[in-house]
C-alpha cells in the first residue's frame, strides 16, 4: 500500500477551535510574500508589471480587427441573450476569473 497524504485527525480530546483553524488554513496554497521593503517593480509578477502592455494591446487588436473584417461588428452584435452581448460578457468572465481565483477568503 502507497504512502497516505491525507492529514490524520487528532482525537476526540484534542478537537479544539486551534486545530479547527489550522485544518481550515491547510485548503489555502500559500504563496511567497516578496520582501516589502523591495521597490515596487520587483513585488509585481511579470503579468502585473506589463499589464498597460496587454491592455493596449489588445485595444489595439481590437481596432485591427474591427477595420481588416468590415462585418465583425454587426456579426458579434447579433450574439445576444436579451440585452447581453455574449462575447462581451465571455471576455469579462475571462478577464475575471484569474483574480477572483486568487482571492482568500479567510
Amino acid at each position: 500500500m502507497g504512502p497516505s497524504f491525507a492529514r490524520p485527525s487528532p482525537p476526540p480530546e484534542q478537537h479544539s477551535s486551534r486545530w479547527r483553524a489550522t485544518a481550515s488554513s491547510d485548503l489555502v496554497i500559500d504563496t511567497a510574500v516578496p520582501n516589502p521593503d523591495a521597490p515596487l517593480l520587483k513585488r509585481l509578477s511579470t503579468l502585473d508589471r506589463f499589464l498597460p502592455v496587454w491592455i493596449i494591446a489588445a485595444m489595439a487588436l481590437g481596432i485591427g480587427l474591427g477595420r481588416a473584417i468590415p462585418g465583425l461588428a454587426a456579426a458579434l452584435d447579433t450574439v445576444k441573450v436579451g440585452s447581453v452581448s455574449l462575447p462581451i460578457a465571455v471576455g469579462l468572465l475571462l478577464m475575471m476569473y484569474p483574480v477572483l481565483a486568487k482571492v482568500r477568503y479567510r
